[in-house]
């Protein structure tokens, strides 16, 4: 058995869209992990595709910056170096804030504040009592909806490109029920600010939070980092 087989189940028949989403949900759930490579036989074995429909998906989840494509040796499981990952969050720290003022000044407008509190209510019923791979998946919706609801689609774009599902998922199997607990807190925080409408303290407080984040990131060992 190859290395990629023995981490998937085998349905049948998947379209390109439900590929990616498949494998999108075993790279975040740590099926597939960093370094790892993707054997194209295993694949198309495993999801019933193509070869060129494998193709276009492994292409799209280059460009989400979850895999990548290295030439003479395929598909591989992206890792990041500890500078790649401070320059996101350096990036991430001015954008995000801006989408949590945004969002604050925009939560009155037509139906965001139903939208964010549907979602929040999700987040908030999972809490911090939750496995580190469930907590990333609520963590990236908790953070798209608030750029979504910004109303600034270009802001979204940017932010998307920013690669931060593989980050997340890097180091989340190094992340202890503190670290969870913390960060729960601050999405507390950041969304009474926004649901406040006060974009001020929506802004200072997402700022806080994914500061807080990068300092322990990137506060982690070597080995967890590419070199």
């Amino acid at each position: 058995m190859t290395e990629t087989s023995s981490t998937l189940e085998p349905p049948r028949g998947l379209t390109v869209e439900q590929t990616i989403e498949r494998l999108r949900a075993a790279i975040l759930a740590g099926r597939l992990v960093p370094g790892q490579r993707l054997v194209v036989q295993d694949l198309t074995e495993a999801f019933s595709v193509g070869r060129g429909s494998l193709r276009e998906a492994l292409q799209r989840l280059s460009a989400e910056g979850l895999i990548e494509i290295i030439p003479n040796r395929g598909a591989v499981i992206r890792r990041l170096s500890r500078k790649q990952v401070r320059d996101l969050f350096e990036i991430r720290v001015n954008l995000e804030g801006l989408g949590a003022r945004l969002a604050a000044e925009r939560i009155r407008e037509i139906d965001h504040r139903a939208r964010f509190e549907e979602v929040w209510n999700e987040v908030k019923a999972c809490g911090a009592a939750q496995p580190w791979h469930g907590f990333i998946q609520q963590n990236r919706l908790y953070h798209r909806t608030i750029v979504g609801i910004s109303g600034n689609e270009r802001l979204a774009e940017l932010i998307d490109n920013l690669h931060l599902p593989i980050v997340m998922f890097q180091v989340g199997q190094a992340m202890g029920r503190e670290s969870i607990e913390r960060s729960h807190a601050a999405h507390v925080e950041i969304a009474n600010a926004i649901l406040a409408g006060a974009p001020d303290a929506a802004e200072g407080a997402m700022r806080d939070h994914v500061q807080t984040s990068a300092d322990w990131i990137l506060d982690l060992p070597d080995n967890a980092f590419r070199r």
